[in-house]
Order: C-alpha cells, then sequence, then structure tokens
C-alpha cells in the first residue's frame, strides 16, 4: 500500500509521520449508476471537505435505508468500507447516524464533479451528458433525500427542497427534459429561505412516478397511494 510522509517540527525535532494512503479499484472513476447515487446524496445530505489532516467524505442522513445504500454504493464503486458513528442534532440534540471515510483519492475523484457545499453545488455536466439511466438515477437519489409527498390543500404536491437555487434550478430544466411541468417556489422552512421545486398537477405527479419516483420504497409507496386514491 502506496503510503506519503508529513513533516511536523516539536522543539525544534523533526517527526516524519507516514499516512495510508488508500488503493482505490481501478474502475472507481466510472461514471456508474451506483457512483451516480453517491455524487447526488452527497451534495444533498452529504459532505466532501479537506481539514489539516485528512480528506473526508461523509453522509450523515435519520434513513437507515439511505445510509445502508450509500454505504453499499461506495464498496461497490471504491472497494472502501465506511465507518458509521452518531452526531447530535444542532436542533434537538437527537442522535443521527452517519457513514465516514478518510481517502485522498475518493476526495479528489468525487471533486471531478464539482462542489457538494449546501449553496454552491451544481448538476455536474457529467450528468447533463449522460444517458437517460444516468439522469434518472441522479434525479431519484436527490428526491430519495430532500423529496417528500405532501397532502396539499386536498390536493397533491411533489417537492424537492434545498437553500441553493441554482442548483434547483439545473434540477428544474433536468426534470422537464422527461416532459414533467414544475415551479420553483422559495420560503419553505424556519427561517423562510428554502426553496422547492413544486410538481402538482395531476398528469406531471403521475408522469413523475412513472419516469422518476423514489428508490426508497416508503416515499415511493406514499406516492403510488396518493394517486391511487386522488388522482
Amino acid at each position: 500500500m502506496r503510503t506519503t510522509s508529513r513533516v511536523k517540527y516539536i522543539n525544534r525535532k523533526i517527526v516524519v509521520k507516514f499516512m495510508r494512503i488508500k488503493p482505490i479499484k481501478s474502475d472507481g472513476k466510472l461514471l456508474s449508476i451506483p457512483k451516480t447515487r453517491i455524487i447526488a446524496k452527497l451534495m444533498a445530505d452529504g459532505c466532501v471537505s479537506k481539514t489539516r489532516n485528512n480528506y473526508v467524505i461523509k453522509y450523515e442522513v435519520k434513513d437507515k435505508e439511505s445510509l445502508e445504500i450509500f454505504k453499499q454504493d461506495m464498496f461497490i464503486v471504491y472497494g472502501l468500507n465506511m465507518h458509521r458513528g452518531f452526531k447530535p442534532s444542532g436542533k434537538t440534540g437527537e442522535p443521527i447516524p452517519f457513514v465516514k471515510l478518510l481517502s485522498k483519492n475518493v476526495y479528489y475523484d468525487l471533486l471531478r464533479y464539482g462542489n457538494y457545499y449546501s449553496y454552491n453545488w451544481r448538476l455536474p455536466k457529467q450528468i447533463k451528458n449522460a444517458n437517460k439511466k444516468i439522469k434518472i438515477e441522479f434525479l431519484k437519489a436527490f428526491y430519495d433525500d430532500e423529496g417528500s409527498v405532501i397532502n396539499y390543500n386536498t390536493n397533491i404536491e411533489v417537492r424537492l427542497y434545498s437553500i441553493n437555487k441554482k442548483g434547483l434550478l439545473d434540477l428544474k430544466s433536468l426534470i422537464e427534459k422527461f416532459g414533467i411541468n414544475s415551479r420553483l417556489v422559495k420560503g419553505y422552512g424556519l427561517k423562510r429561505n428554502v426553496y422547492a421545486i413544486v410538481i402538482n398537477k395531476k398528469n406531471d405527479i403521475k408522469l413523475f412516478s412513472k419516469i422518476i419516483g423514489f428508490n426508497l420504497e416508503r416515499k415511493q409507496e406514499k406516492l403510488t397511494k396518493f394517486i391511487n386514491n386522488n388522482l
């Protein structure tokens, strides 16, 4: 296994610390279906960051199914296992589960697809130029994390939330390429600074369910039930 050194000065003595650089699978740089989900989920509920000492890939979400899908996808794509942990919620103090990986190679590979910060992510050009299956999987993964099915004033709405207006406009444009009409609405969240892509026309909701939908069973079941009972 390859190593790299880090020089540290302590009391005028030079201490060289060696870090293990974890190799990734040779095909890990290919844009596959599992990798598409990884990118979308990290932009939605994760982080790809560099600290003083480490390269961090972290995915934090309450839903156990989402957490397990992400962990499996990371192993499929990169051949590396993630560590599990819990972090107290800043709002309630409730422990929220996460999975984390420290890897320089994975960090730099993921950066090829853009920025992962909440305010700055955009639809990667690799996804824009990809085939239909990749585009749909990216949207599915994003909706799994940030999407909701709402019974609103006796009507049904499918919403996708983010504080990132430009990023949502990218996704709105991508959704409309599948013939699904939507609108961008501001004013959600406690601070009213959250935007949402809202789909609320009957035919558009049916089309969304048929073409995109959710990977998460509980969300897709809720959408299907709403459609069967109301549309």
